[in-house]
């Protein structure tokens, strides 16, 4: 995705909103004159009255959900025990839906030219953070695991919301898939498998506070130093979900609230779709696809805290994600 203001994009209908941004892009163009450096980020690009303006709306986002979404979820009942028992808020990360989402939509709409790529993560977001709240609020807890959801239908006939998300989550992600690569069946596969799996790999990883945010923000750095390095223009999209997910962090870290699955299926599903782009190069996501099969498997013969707590160097490194 462009950075916040490269492409003028398309007229806003009459002149309204448009002839406000170009005025001020008037206004940005006499002051850069005059102040050299805000001249040289207006020469380009990166500084234009529609990058303002979302800047301000996501600032303003940034500033009124997490109260609103913390209040909101209490007065909704969403207090669950943690892992020591202590309840707190439960869902924390629909913060990270909203405001994603809501920054998704605009950047669509101001910059007509990244309009298709901000609407294939627009329905990423939502789509994968909706099935996450739905799982939180109607999922049954005792089942465990995809293969504890498959046999349930299988052996009870019961269809979970666990098995709800990972047939849904499946099928969105090979709808994205398709829009990113429609000419490869090959690619579409692949690249809907990384979502696929990369939504349920962050999902078992929050299990103690902090541990799957730090995951996610840890390989979103990576993968948004491999844009960069590529030279793809522009931020990545994936520095939209990046925003919104260290707020959350911090107060999931401190066991003050809990990501819940609208946050970790969403933010495993912005990994694969970033991993799954046309700038990555195809051996690393094949390694990343055998990871994450890697990653499940393991997960299904053994317990992933367990085994992180009866490892000297994974539970040093695990205590630095959150509180312990």
């Amino acid at each position: 995705m462009d950075e916040i203001g490269g492409d003028p994009g398309a007229a806003f209908p009459g002149d309204g909103l448009q002839g406000l941004f170009d005025i001020t892009d008037r206004l940005l163009g006499k002051i850069g004159q005059r102040i050299g450096w805000l001249g040289k980020l207006r020469y380009e690009g990166m500084l234009t009255a529609k990058g303002l303006f979302l800047g301000l709306i996501g600032l303003f986002l940034l500033l009124l959900l997490p109260p609103a979404v913390g209040w909101l979820l209490r007065r909704c009942g969403r207090i669950e025990a943690n892992f020591r028992g202590d309840r707190i808020v439960q869902s924390y990360g629909l913060v990270i839906l909203l405001w994603a989402g809501s920054l998704f939509a605009l950047t669509g709409y101001v910059f007509a030219a990244r309009r298709s790529e901000a609407l294939q993560w627009l329905i990423l977001t939502v789509g994968f953070g909706a099935l996450g709240l739905i799982d939180d609020t109607w999922g049954d807890k005792k089942i465990k695991g995809l293969r504890g959801h498959f046999a349930a239908l299988l052996y009870e006939r019961k269809v979970t919301t666990g098995f709800m998300k990972a047939v849904g989550g499946a099928g969105l992600a090979f709808y994205i898939a398709y829009c990113v690569y429609p000419e490869s069946g090959g690619r579409t596969l692949l690249a809907a498998a990384l979502i696929t799996l990369g939504a349920n790999a962050v999902n078992l990883l929050d299990l103690r506070p902090g541990r799957a945010g730090a995951a996610f923000l840890l390989a979103a750095v990576a993968l948004s130093f491999n844009f960069v390095y590529q030279g793809s223009a522009g931020a990545p999209p994936l520095l939209i979900i990046v925003i919104p997910t260290l707020i959350v962090w911090n107060r999931d870290a401190q066991a003050k609230v809990m990501l819940g699955d609208v946050g970790s299926n969403l933010l495993g599903a912005s990994l694969g779709m970033a991993t799954a782009a046309r700038f990555v190069p195809f051996t690393f996501q094949i390694f990343a696809l055998l990871i994450l099969i890697a990653l499940h498997l393991l997960a299904e013969k053994l317990s992933l805290s367990a085994l992180i707590e009866n490892n000297r160097f994974l539970n040093r490194l695990d205590r630095f994600t959150g509180v312990r």
